[in-house]
């Protein structure tokens, strides 16, 4: 992990990842005083387009900072940090599996590997998905697309000048967006949306110069980020019959992609607009989410059973204090999880 953590991307970490908890815990009515406030929760879509975002300022961030740039230490960093707490949540999904039918119970091995090898997505929002996420965890759709992003961020950051790279850069993600009209699958949706990642690598290397991020430095990429967006309002509109095919049609396709993209302009825009401001107010907002950051990610992938499904404290009759157990023992499990045994397995394995 590098050093002098940006204090005010930790607090974002870790705001996004509870925000993710509580958009599948909350119910989506939720009135007070006549106003429907669960609407504020609904967002949880756009909370994984920040970690998008986030990761790739952090991922540019560190690689530039790393003295060792080489594809093994870079490999083996990245491997250790998804895999080592997803294995331990692919045996925490298949043991409570097994608990519940109350004996061993199929691994579901072809869906297994399919998440192993980062293939998975959310089959039931998105066609010619080649698998499905593990044991129903659905958040797990957005570690694939992280994966292949650090994968893709390596190949072309060794491989194409700096002088040249943001012009490749844009051009892939707008043929990907332009062949998604034709034929929607995990390459060109994957390389269409590294177009948002790549959003956080620009402010980063703006950053990294020691520039001011400012609207004329970033408006020609949100030019690019437009762009894609008109082709999948284009997309919208000529496979707008999807919407008929699948159950919650405004989070799936073809408008969720729209939609993220749309967040990625309006959030890139934002970000700016309170910078300039000197990011008043952002301390009483979000500050105290910076203590979740550390363990955000296993608080991310692992909410599903610990949260969503759990029954284990359901004698409990008030659901608010059932609920806010379930979230409490979650927070426990993660900081567990990742602060102290996936960091032991970080040093150990990387020198």
């Amino acid at each position: 992990m590098y050093k002098n953590k940006l204090e005010k991307l930790e607090a974002i970490r870790g705001f996004a990842a509870i925000y993710v908890v509580l958009f599948h815990t909350l119910p989506q009515k939720i009135y007070l005083l006549g106003i429907n406030v669960g609407t504020i929760f609904r967002f949880g879509s756009e909370a994984v387009i920040v970690f998008f975002v986030l990761s790739g300022f952090v991922i540019k961030y560190s690689f530039e900072k790393s003295e060792d740039k080489s594809f093994k230490r870079y490999f083996k960093r990245r491997f250790i940090r998804l895999y080592t707490p997803l294995i331990f949540i692919f045996i925490l999904g298949y043991l409570i599996k097994c608990y519940s039918e109350g004996s061993l119970a199929d691994p579901e091995w072809s869906n297994l590997l399919g998440n192993i090898f980062m293939l998975q997505d959310v089959i039931s929002q998105k066609p010619n998905v080649i698998s499905s996420t593990y044991m129903g965890n659905g958040v797990l759709w957005s570690l694939s697309y992280e994966w292949w992003f650090y994968m893709f961020f390596f190949l072309v950051i060794k491989n194409i000048s700096n002088e040249k790279l943001n012009k490749w850069i844009n051009t892939i993600v707008i043929v990907s967006a332009i062949s998604y009209l034709f034929y929607p699958f995990i390459l060109n949706r994957l390389g269409m949306y590294f177009a948002i990642w790549w959003t956080g690598a620009r402010f980063a290397t703006i950053y990294l110069k020691g520039e001011n991020i400012t609207y004329k430095s970033m408006m020609s990429y949100a030019y690019v980020l437009i762009t894609i967006a008109a082709i999948l309002g284009l997309n919208f509109y000529l496979n707008y019959s999807y919407t008929k095919i699948y159950s919650y049609p405004l989070a799936a396709y073809p408008f969720i992609e729209l939609r993220h993209f749309v967040f990625t302009i309006i959030l890139l825009f934002i970000s700016i607009a309170w910078k300039n401001l000197k990011w008043i107010g952002f301390n009483s907002i979000f500050g105290v989410f910076k203590y979740l950051a550390p363990c955000s990610y296993v608080i991310y992938i692992s909410h599903h059973y610990l949260v969503v499904k759990a029954t284990y404290l359901d004698f409990i009759s008030n659901k608010i204090i059932e609920y806010g157990l379930y979230i409490i023992f979650m927070i426990l499990f993660s900081y567990l999880l990742e602060v102290i045994v996936y960091q032991r397995i970080r040093k150990l394995v990387i020198k």
